[in-house]
Parts: C-alpha cells; sequence; structure tokens
C-alpha cells in the first residue's frame, strides 16, 4: 500500500466519522480530503487523444438530425470536411464534461468537450462525410468519417423539434412540448400598406437558468426603412404562461420598419447564441461541493420567418402628396402681414401627427414671382415608440420682396394616405395676403439660407467716420524698392506656398494609399473610443461604457486587418491575427474581452464584469497587438 493510499483511508475514515458529530467536522474532514486528493492529482488529458464522430445511420430528405463530434481534451479550430449534400442549420453548440476518477488513491480528472451540428439532408442516396480536424495544444487530430443512408420524404417530419419564432397574431401557435428557450419575432401587424410602419419586437422565452446572449445577429431588414425603439437593457425576467407552460420572458429590441415596395415580404430570422447554466456531477455526494456543480452550455436559438403582406397605395394619386402614410395636421402660419421690399419675411409650415413623418416630402409652396424665396430650414421633433412613428416636421421658408404691393399666397396643399379609411386625405391652409410698401433698405444683401428672420441684419452704408488715429507721413523722394522688406514680403508668401503644395501633395498621397491610412490610424481611433469608455467608467454608465469598448475593439480590428466591419466576426478575426504572427495567448485574451463586452450588454447588473478591469485589458491587448503587428 502506498504513502498516498494510507493518507487517503486515513483522512475519508476522519471525514466520514465527523460527518456522524457534527456539520463542522464534516467541512474540516472534506477540506483535508480535497487538499489529499489535489496532492495526487492527475489529469487524463496527458493520455491519447480521442476525436469522435457520430450521427444516427439513417435519415429522410427534408429531415433533421444531429452531428455530433467528442473530443477528451480543450480543442479549438474545429473544421468540418465537405458537408456535400447536407445543409448546414446550426452549430456548433459547445458543452464540456469534467469527471475524476480515483484509482490506487490517484485522481485523474477526464475532459469531454462535445460539438454539435444541427444539418438536414437535402437528396437521397448514402454518403460518407469524411473526416473533421480540431486542434489540441501545437497538434492537430482527426475524427472518424461517417455514413448516412437517406432515404425518401417522410412526411416532412424532423428528427429536431424546430425553434420556434411566431408571430403576434390571434391564435399564435405555441411552442412544440420540450422547447425549453426559443425567440419570436413579434409584429403588431401582417398586412399593412406601402410606407405604413410595423412594430416589431424581438421577444425571449426561457425556462432555463440564462446566464448571458452572444453572436447577436438582427435581422437585415431588406425592403424596409428601418427606425430603433428605444428599449430599456434586459435585466429580469418576467413570468407568462404559454399553452399552459410557465416561461420567463424579456424583451430584446423593437424596430419600426417602413415597407418601401409592394408584395409578399419576408423578414429575416433573428439568430443568437443563449449561455445557459446546468448542473452536472452526482447529488448528494461528498465531492458536489468541490467537483459538482455547474457548467454553462451554449445554445444557438433561432426563430422563425416572418411574412408580411404589402399593399401599394391607391393609384390616382392628388396633387399634393408626398408619400406621407398615416393620420396628419397642417399648420401655416407667416410672422408678419405687412413688411417693406428687400425686408425679410418668415412663413411656416408645420406638418404633425403620426405615421411616417420622417419619409415623407415638403408640400408645394407657390410663392410670387417677386419674391426671392430661399431653401428652407427644417426643424424636426420625431419620436419612435410602441405606438409607432410620431412628432412634427417645420419647414422655415424665408421670402425677400423685392416690388411693392398686396401679394397672395395661394392655400398650400397636403395630400397623405389614410391606412384605416385606405383613401387619399388632402388638407389645405388658408390664402394668406401679405402687403409689401417700399422701404429704404438697400437691394443687394441677400440673406444667408437656413436663419429666421431675427437672424438677418442688414448693414447700413454712410460716409466713413473721421480717423482718430496716428497718421504715418514719408519724406519726399523715398524709393520703396531699395527696402530689402518689399522684397522679403514677396518672397515670403511664395515661399509658404511651396511649402503647402508639397505638404497637400503628401497627404494627397497617402490618402491614396487608404489601406496604409486606415492601418496607421487604427490605433489612435481605437484610443480615442476607449478614452470616451473612460468617461462613461466615471460616470457610472456601464451601458455605454460596454458598448463603446465593443466600438473600439472592432473598429481596431477593421482599420487594422483591412476588413470591413459588416463581414468582421471573432472567428475571422481571429484567424488573421495568428496569421500576421499574434501569439494565440493575446489573440485569446482579446477575444474573451469582446465576449466579455457583448454578455455584458444584455446580462443582469449583477453578474457585469469590472468596468476597471476591461478597460485596463482593453488599452494592454490592443496596445500589445499593435506592437506584434509592426514588427
Amino acid at each position: 500500500m502506498t504513502g498516498k493510499t494510507k493518507m487517503f483511508k486515513v483522512l475519508k475514515n476522519f471525514s466520514c466519522t465527523c460527518i456522524g458529530q457534527a456539520v463542522f467536522c464534516r467541512t474540516a474532514g472534506t477540506a483535508l480530503l480535497v487538499l489529499a486528493l489535489l496532492l495526487s492529482f492527475k489529469t487524463a488529458g496527458a493520455g491519447e487523444i480521442e476525436f469522435r464522430a457520430s450521427s444516427p445511420p439513417t435519415t429522410a430528405v427534408g429531415q433533421q438530425f444531429r452531428l455530433t463530434y467528442t473530443l477528451n481534451a480543450q480543442g479549438s479550430d474545429l473544421r468540418l470536411p465537405d458537408l456535400g449534400s447536407f445543409r448546414l442549420l446550426s452549430g456548433p453548440s459547445t458543452s464540456s464534461s469534467r469527471s475524476v476518477q480515483i484509482i490506487d488513491g490517484e485522481m485523474t480528472q477526464v475532459v469531454s468537450v462535445t460539438y454539435t451540428y444541427v444539418l438536414q439532408a437535402t437528396e437521397e442516396g448514402s454518403f460518407t462525410l469524411g473526416p473533421a480536424s480540431v486542434s489540441v495544444g501545437t497538434e492537430r487530430y482527426e475524427s472518424n468519417p461517417v455514413t448516412i443512408e437517406v432515404t425518401a420524404d417522410s412526411d416532412g417530419q424532423s428528427a429536431l423539434p424546430s425553434r420556434p419564432g411566431d408571430q403576434a397574431a390571434p391564435g399564435t401557435p405555441a411552442p412544440p412540448a420540450g422547447e425549453d428557450i426559443f425567440v419570436r419575432l413579434i409584429t403588431d401587424r401582417q398586412e399593412v400598406y406601402q410606407g405604413e410602419g410595423i412594430v416589431v419586437t424581438v421577444k425571449l422565452y426561457s425556462k432555463l437558468d440564462l446566464t448571458g446572449i452572444e453572436n447577436v445577429r438582427f435581422p437585415s431588414f431588406s425592403s424596409f426603412f428601418q427606425q430603433d425603439i428605444e428599449t430599456p437593457q434586459l435585466r429580469t425576467l418576467d413570468r407568462e404562461v404559454v399553452d399552459g407552460e410557465i416561461y420567463g420572458t424579456g424583451i430584446l429590441r423593437r424596430f419600426i420598419i417602413f415597407p418601401q415596395r409592394s408584395g409578399e415580404i419576408m423578414i429575416e430570422p433573428f439568430e443568437m447564441d443563449a449561455m445557459v447554466r446546468q448542473r452536472t456531477g452526482r447529488r448528494g455526494s461528498l465531492f458536489d461541493d468541490f467537483f459538482g456543480g455547474f457548467e454553462t452550455r451554449r445554445i444557438p436559438v433561432r426563430s422563425s420567418p416572418v411574412n408580411l403582406t404589402v399593399k401599394p397605395l391607391p393609384p390616382q394619386r392628388p396633387d399634393g402628396f408626398t408619400g406621407g402614410v398615416g393620420n396628419f395636421t397642417l399648420d401655416v402660419d407667416i410672422d408678419s402681414r405687412e413688411t417693406g421690399t428687400n425686408e425679410a419675411v418668415s412663413l411656416r409650415v408645420t406638418l404633425s401627427g403620426n405615421g411616417n413623418p420622417g419619409l415623407m416630402g415638403r408640400p408645394a409652396i407657390d410663392f410670387p414671382p417677386t419674391f426671392e424665396v430661399y431653401d428652407p430650414s427644417v426643424r424636426q421633433n420625431i419620436s419612435n415608440s410602441i405606438r409607432g412613428q410620431e412628432g412634427s416636421i417645420t419647414y422655415e421658408y424665408l421670402m425677400i420682396p423685392r416690388s411693392e404691393g398686396n401679394y397672395r399666397i395661394p392655400p398650400v396643399r397636403f395630400s397623405y394616405f389614410d391606412p384605416h379609411d385606405g383613401s387619399y386625405q388632402t388638407l389645405s391652409s388658408d390664402e394668406l395676403n401679405l402687403t409689401v410698401h417700399r422701404s429704404d433698405t438697400p437691394e443687394g444683401d441677400p440673406p444667408v439660407t437656413g436663419f429666421a428672420r431675427e437672424d438677418i441684419r442688414v448693414i447700413g452704408r454712410d460716409i466713413r467716420f473721421i480717423r482718430t488715429g496716428s497718421v504715418i507721413f514719408r519724406e519726399a523722394g523715398y524709393d520703396p524698392f531699395g527696402n530689402f522688406r518689399l522684397y522679403l514680403w514677396f518672397l515670403l508668401p511664395l515661399a509658404l506656398f511651396i511649402v503647402m503644395v508639397v505638404v497637400q501633395r503628401k497627404k494627397i498621397a497617402d490618402r491614396a494609399d487608404i489601406a496604409r491610412v486606415k492601418n496607421r490610424r487604427a490605433r489612435k481611433m481605437a484610443g480615442r473610443r476607449l478614452k470616451i469608455a473612460g468617461r462613461y467608467m466615471k460616470q457610472n454608465k456601464q451601458q455605454r461604457f460596454f458598448e463603446e469598448v465593443l466600438r473600439a475593439h472592432w473598429g481596431y480590428l477593421s482599420d487594422k486587418l483591412l476588413i470591413p466591419v459588416a463581414g468582421l466576426n471573432a472567428g475571422k478575426a481571429k484567424s488573421e491575427l495568428l496569421e500576421r504572427g499574434v501569439p494565440a495567448g493575446l489573440v485569446d485574451r482579446l477575444m474573451t474581452v469582446i465576449s466579455q463586452c457583448e454578455y455584458a450588454r444584455y446580462a443582469p447588473p449583477s453578474s457585469l464584469p469590472g468596468m476597471d478591469e476591461i478597460y485596463n485589458d482593453s488599452v494592454k491587448a490592443i496596445s500589445e497587438i499593435e506592437q506584434k503587428i509592426r514588427k
């Protein structure tokens, strides 16, 4: 019997005795037992690496099934084989587990990492998927190939429950049995007119212990004009009964969308990865306090698409229609009914209501031909809410009559489409009369466009005021061309002009090389954003802090790697940095900071990471990457 075995048995007997006597003894015995086990700890990772692939041997056309890869070590960079006739629906969903084995007093930790993909068969036949590969340390390992027999269509049944994402219409179907977490795209209506606003709500339903949300992908809303609705940060989930089942629910985001064409239009699905905490280990065992506990699983969640029917606006559109869809009012006002020639007068046209005020054009106004009229200044007061888009737009025209007389401005007409009545409505203002008398204001002092009358000042002209300062006299016969300073005043501007031309040409050359400019400015721009994040940190504005840190990282990676932000993701950024010689440990630190910031945008305040730590790690990671890439 070895010394470790004897020590293990003695401590185990001591622990069992103390458990029967008191809680304190149990705790002390457990602590000593763990200390002994740690001394004899041995990891199974030192043994042979096993990487296995598994799938159902048969499936049907159109049926979904799971392709699972199991690795007995911590791996990275898993690469799938050519999937051929199979369509990848989601994945990978990654889960890991650890177990402990004690043999002859030696404790061995067994690690198991599982990668799960959801596939769908598209054609009948027998297919073989080649080996997948994964990196463990500095080595790559391959899995076994798998063979799958695909039979004819089995009435569209699926081997897996789909992720539901239902529309908010009467009679909305309940989620499939056993579905513990899903997302819905909820629209306040499914049939609208072109240009009519639709409120879209992204709502989460969960029965699980949700710890975070990552890799959020919102629909692109093509064929729509999209406006965000301010949505409070999701901190807690509300209880809601769905078809007799209790779920925790919360609003992730709301939008207002305005269809820009008619016909059947589909809103793409919303996608995300849900981080879920689940208990592992044996319940009631002495080892639960130390080796049991919880693990975090990544579950891909995808809503269903939403189909909308968009009706075209009726033909025979009336005069004065500028694209307004909703319910509006018109107000026209002039600041003075009597003025002088060459004096500014303001005409204000205000459109108010709800619908799409931010998308319609301004009404046409027939001004007298002797009026000089400038482009209007525009003031918008528009808000987006679950009631839709509402507010007002004011156009202020600056008019300058050049001739005296009595003038008439015809009524201003504005037409819009009312989706409730399904017809066009026309609003008309009163006729405006303006009396212009001759004034002493001279013509030729043009006003500045976009200013009200009180901002316009005409500067009078008169005889210059008598000079009160000293007068310089020069002696007769003075020759200015014999003065060196005269030549200096001529040569100095020429020299400055030459310097400016050289500097400007260099700037033009640098700007022409967009890649070099972006690469050179990457750290500077990241520093500015981190400086803004630092101010948010001092103000304890957590949400804005994490959003600004995310902008700093993604902006830096986009400029440094010369990849547009729209085409950049964590996997691509990681592989590009590794190719440029950045150490894997440094890349992992950067990806961890990004992941923590994304998690913090949706996590409850109690579980947010420290802002100081995130800020310091961000500055350090960007500085170190900058040094590595410059080498």
